[in-house]
């Protein structure tokens, strides 16, 4: 695989886990992830997906 190809794939995979953080979100944070989304790591944003994250606004919980 060249190296144009490698790069493709990791913004792909980088719009997919953008996607899916922010239609996953919360309401209550959804303005801040989408202010900041290009500065959250990708582990962040798979967190946010598996909902490994707690709210203090809504109190919405992780899900274990």
């Amino acid at each position: 695989m060249d190296l144009s190809t490698v790069l493709r794939e990791v913004r792909l995979r980088r719009v997919v886990l953008e996607r899916a953080a922010l239609q996953i979100v919360c309401a209550c944070l959804y303005y801040d992830l989408a202010d900041c989304i290009d500065s959250t790591c990708d582990q962040e944003l798979v967190d946010i997906i598996n909902r490994n994250y707690d709210c203090e606004t809504c109190g919405l919980k992780k899900e274990y």
